[in-house]
Order: structure tokens, then sequence, then C-alpha cells
């Protein structure tokens, strides 16, 4: 079904952007009658809903890697997710739920945590709880450094220690310089997938965020399949799905200045950009 409805949704997208939206009153009539389009390309409500949530929730791994920080996931500059997140040494938990209208609609309220060497960012356990509309369920994985294998439950798969994740990579980004991480691949491990991960420094970029000006290193994230190995079946998860996929185009903003925040990320995928940026300073 996605794949008839991607190039309607495309130039629908495309419209859209070409629009020009005046007083925020007229900016909302405007994106409730596109929504009603974007309805007209599904064979369901619901089925729609879920698609949308499934782009506007994108960039929730972008910015996971935070202590104590909020942020807001928005799309058409209308916020749909909030994200709150908890970082100790070696030791990271987030919680993405979907805010406005949209929960109202299918609700969604995620809880990622992840353990790694702090020294080196291998990782070594990784749990998910899930909660998108009716489907509930949680996943844990867990590294034997003595066998070089990651564990699911029962599943076992050859990995090599310097395995990472896309959580302990952004939390590699705000740790360590350009010079340590520029084009430089890393194998990654994501839902029982293999990949490899690099960095490609673009910039420096200065961004208004709240109000302040953050000049900030501006990446590009490049994620690529290194195997053809089919997913879990119990992976139905937006967020880990989708942030790996090939169209995929990330960007990522880290402030220069301690603690070296990332302030701001987007993901654009079949032309639809989705925002996250820092909620409050």
């Amino acid at each position: 079904m996605e794949r008839m409805i991607k190039n309607p949704l495309k130039n629908l997208l495309h419209k859209l952007k070409s629009l020009k939206f005046g007083q925020p009153a007229g900016r909302l009539a405007m994106f409730s009658a596109s929504i009603k389009q974007i309805l007209s390309l599904f064979s369901s409500p619901m089925r729609c809903i879920k698609g949308f949530i499934k782009y506007s929730l994108i960039c929730l791994v972008i910015v996971s890697p935070l202590c104590g920080q909020n942020y807001t996931i928005t799309i058409f500059g209308f916020p749909f997710v909030s994200v709150t997140m908890e970082k100790t040494p070696g030791e990271l938990t987030f919680q993405a739920q979907t805010s406005g209208l949209l929960d109202y609609l299918w609700p969604t309220d995620n809880t990622y945590s992840i353990s790694y060497d702090s020294s080196n960012y291998d990782f070594k356990q990784f749990e998910k709880k899930i909660h998108q509309g009716s489907l509930t369920y949680s996943l844990n994985s867990k590294y034997n450094f003595e066998t070089e294998q990651l564990f699911y439950d029962d599943i076992a798969l050859n990995r090599p220690p310097e395995i990472q994740t896309i959580f302990s990579m952004l939390v590699r980004v705000q740790e360590q310089q350009k010079e340590d991480l520029d084009t430089k691949w890393f194998p990654m491990e994501h839902d029982g997938q293999l990949f490899k991960s690099r960095y490609l420094w673009a910039e420096t970029d200065t961004l208004l965020i709240n109000s302040a000006e953050k000049i900030c290193d501006h990446y590009r994230l490049d994620i690529k399949a290194v195997e053809d190995v089919t997913s879990l079946p119990e992976q139905s998860d937006y967020f880990m799905n989708n942030i790996i996929a090939k169209k995929a185009v990330r960007q990522i903003w880290v402030e220069q200045t301690i603690p070296r925040r990332i302030v701001q990320a987007s993901v654009k995928l079949y032309g639809l950009t989705i925002i996250a940026r820092l909620a409050h300073d």
C-alpha cells in the first residue's frame, strides 16, 4: 500500500511546500485541509494516521543522547512529539510521546534504554518498550564479549566487539571532536541488522535556538546496510525502522561549546522534512 501512495504523497508534499502561509489561523486551516488530502490517499483513516506518524516521528533517535533535555519534533511547523531523555555515564534512557491531535488519534509512548562502554562507546545492552496505538511489546538484546555475539532472547548474531548503535553514535558526536569522527565508518547494530555509519562534517553554522545564537558543527549522518538480514518479526517500531531508510537524509547540529548538546536535527524522507529542536535552554 505504501508503495502505491508514495508518488501521490510526494506530489502533495511538493504542493504544500510551495504554498505561502499567512496568519496562524490561516496556516491551521491550510494544514487541516492538507491532512484531509493525505487521508484520501489511504484506504482508511487509521492507515493514514499510522502512515503520518511514521514520518513525523522518524527524527526521534536523532536527538536521544542528552542529559535531562527536552525536544519538540515538528512537521510543517506544528509540534507532534515531545522527547525527554536522561543520560548518565555509560547509560541512556529516553521517552517519546505524541502530543496534541496526534496523541488523541493514535497515541504513542515509547521508551528506549541502552548501556554502552563509556571509554569506547561499544554496545552492551539495549531494551525498548513500545506502545503505538493498540500495539504493545518489549525487546531486549545483550552483547557477549567472550563469544562476540549479540543475543536477542534465543537468537544469536555474530557482531564485532566494537559494534555501535544509533544511540552510541549520537553520544560520540557530542563527546568527540570532528577530527576524530569525520569520514570514519563504524559498524552499527540496528534491530537485528548489521549496518555501518559515519559522520560527514559539513560546516560551522550558527543557529538561533530559543532566541540565543548557537555556533554549531553541522554534520550529515550516513547509514548503510552491510548485510541483507531480515529484521526480527517483533520490529514494528516506526522510529527504529525508518531512521535507517536508504533515501533518508539525516543532519545534526552540535553546539561547539560545553556541554556540546545536539541543538537541532532533521531527517528528510520522501520530500518531507521532520525537524527536532531543543525545547528550552
